[in-house]
C-alpha cells in the first residue's frame, strides 16, 4: 500500500496541474443581442440644426475569455426620417486585453447618400493603450479629421 502513494499523490498532481488548462481550452463565455430603436436624433439636430428622428438597428455580440479578456463585434444602422440626412452604418470589433490595453478593426463609420454612394468611409486598425492613448492607426483615417458637418448635413 506504501508504494502506491507516490502514484497516487503523482495521479493527483497531474490532475491538480491539467486544471487551469482545461479551463482555458473551454471557449468564451456569449452574449448577444440584437434591437430597433427609434429617436429623436440630438446629434443631427445640434450638428445641422435639423430636427428629424432616426431608427437605429443594433446586432452585437460580447464574449468573455477565460482568462478575463473580451471581444466585442457589433453592426449598426442609423436611417434618419429626413431623406436629406445619410445613412450611417458601421461594423467593428474590439479585442479589449486583460491588461487594459485594445484594439478596434473594421468599419466604424461609414456613411451613404439616399442613392447608395459612399460620402464618407472609416476603416483600419487602431491600437489603444490602457490610457486611451492611440498607439497605431492603419487604414482610411478621413473620418477621424474630417468636419463631418459637411457629410452629414444638406
Amino acid at each position: 500500500m506504501l508504494r502506491r502513494l507516490p502514484a497516487i499523490t503523482l495521479t493527483l498532481a497531474v490532475a491538480i496541474s491539467l486544471i487551469p488548462a482545461a479551463a482555458l481550452a473551454r471557449g468564451p463565455e456569449r452574449e448577444t443581442d440584437s434591437y430597433t430603436d427609434y429617436f429623436h436624433d440630438d446629434f443631427i439636430f445640434d450638428m445641422c440644426g435639423i430636427d428629424t428622428w432616426t431608427t437605429v438597428t443594433e446586432r452585437w455580440t460580447l464574449k468573455t475569455w477565460p482568462d478575463g479578456s473580451q471581444t466585442f463585434h457589433t453592426r449598426r444602422t442609423f436611417v434618419p426620417d429626413d431623406p436629406r440626412i445619410p445613412i450611417e452604418k458601421g461594423a467593428g470589433t474590439g479585442f479589449f486585453a486583460t491588461d487594459g490595453s485594445w484594439r478596434v478593426t473594421g468599419k466604424p463609420l461609414q456613411l451613404f447618400d439616399r442613392d447608395g454612394g459612399i460620402l464618407l468611409l472609416g476603416t483600419g486598425l487602431v491600437r489603444f493603450d490602457p490610457d486611451g492613448n492611440v498607439l497605431v492607426a492603419h487604414g482610411h483615417d478621413k473620418a477621424l479629421t474630417a468636419d463631418l458637418a459637411e457629410f452629414y448635413c444638406p
